[in-house]
């Protein structure tokens, strides 16, 4: 095999023509050899676009997904450089972390900060609250009522319950999960019937 044949000199020009192939296989000429001072560089020149791409999807919160993007960007440099147009691939980081910030913010759900059990010297708050409990597990799939029953209302250890329902601690945990999202959303809704 001649020096001309050898995988590496192919992939980054062909010899015989001259010409620099095109598609995935064209490396860039900055990114045959950058090292970290001059990626930092790259990756400073390119913060501004990425701030200016997360600032229109996520507003103030744009600093977190860039902040993200620029860790990913740095942890696959070869792939980022390798890329035809490394910035639409650091467009790109900083849209998907964009979206993933965005994705779990919304998971959250903001509560007051609510004791754990009624007041002692309030017996009809605690019946209340014995009542609500009833109402919510009766309106959740048995098997999850059970695993937040045992969890939840008799203190039971996720150990504990599965091996009093006889099941994976996994599935009393995921049960569980599942029917507190349930009651959670069907207590914000104040038990009415409607798309919350």
């Amino acid at each position: 095999m001649t020096n001309a044949q050898t995988p590496q000199t192919k992939s980054r020009c062909c010899l015989h023509c001259g010409r620099r192939p095109r598609g995935r296989t064209a490396v860039p000429d900055y990114a045959i050899a950058l090292s970290r001072p001059e990626l930092d560089a790259l990756l400073r020149d390119v913060i501004p676009l990425l701030r200016r791409q997360a600032s229109r999807l996520l507003g103030e919160d744009a600093d977190d997904a860039v902040q993200t993007a620029c860790l990913k960007l740095l942890k696959a440099s070869d792939a980022w450089l390798a890329h035809p147009n490394p910035t639409a691939y650091a467009m790109r980081a900083v849209t998907t972390a964009a979206y993933d910030l965005k994705r779990r913010q919304s998971q959250d759900m903001p509560v007051d900060e609510v004791p754990d059990r009624p007041q002692a010297g309030d017996p009809l708050a605690l019946r209340e609250a014995r009542w609500e409990v009833a109402r919510l597990l009766a309106e959740v799939p048995r098997k999850q009522a059970a695993a937040i029953f045992l969890v939840d209302v008799q203190d039971y250890t996720i150990d504990d319950a599965a091996a009093v329902l006889g099941v994976h601690r996994g599935t009393v945990s995921r049960a569980r999960q599942h029917g507190l999202r349930a009651m959670r959303k069907k207590a914000l809704c104040g038990g009415v019937r409607r798309v919350c």
